[in-house]
């Protein structure tokens, strides 16, 4: 018993295990993009040249997956033409892929980061995108965000802006900007807005 007790405590548990393997791995990817070994695609940006893989590109983004499975010139060409991303928002996105984005490049990009993720139907980078614009609503950003909440159909946070405006009353600070912004903004959105304001002041 006591010898079964010993032989077993030598070996780390199942969590320790997996926290290695984790780490070794994103070392292993971290490697392979910036000393970009055995890189087999190029992506073009505005205004420089990234170079990656297409399989790790093709297990995060079925967009991805599609240009290098099926007979597109992607798959014939080895090359990926984003033309709506600058090389520096693009190796953002590659560092969010391969697991080695810093936080400051994170919150740099998100904007970026977020239409490039609803583009290529990366829903990690989506959520994660989200997440970070509910947590610095302010009167400076939130018809912007709103917006973006808007385009990218993000529900939590058009109903993090929605709350912000009508529930805590910030609708004041901003009511310079709300005629440029109703004159731009999409019907719905603004019936969306209209209907908010009935929930809150609705007469008791």
């Amino acid at each position: 018993m006591q010898a079964t007790e010993s032989s077993s405590s030598i070996w780390p548990n199942e969590a320790l295990v997996q926290k290695i393997a984790s780490k070794s791995t994103l070392g292993c990817l971290s490697r392979m993009l910036t000393e970009s070994i055995h890189t087999d695609v190029t992506i073009n940006t505005t205004d420089g040249v990234l170079k990656a893989h297409k399989a790790i590109l093709a297990a995060c983004s079925p967009v991805f997956e599609s240009m290098f499975v099926h007979d597109l010139k992607e798959k014939e060409s080895s090359t990926i033409n984003i033309n709506d991303m600058c090389l520096e928002s693009c190796s953002a996105l590659l560092g969010f892929i391969y697991g080695t984005i810093k936080q400051e490049q994170f919150w740099k990009h998100r904007l970026s980061l977020l239409a490039a993720a609803n583009k290529y139907g990366i829903s990690d980078i989506k959520d994660c995108c989200e997440e970070s614009l509910l947590e610095d609503i302010n009167s400076s950003n939130v018809l912007e965000r709103l917006h973006v909440a808007w385009l990218y159909q993000l529900e939590r946070l058009k109903k993090g802006c929605l709350s912000y405006l009508f529930v805590f009353g910030k609708i004041y600070d901003v009511r310079d900007e709300m005629h440029s912004f109703f004159h731009h903004a999409d019907r719905e959105l603004m019936l969306e807005m209209f209907q908010e304001v009935l929930s809150v002041w609705k007469p008791i």
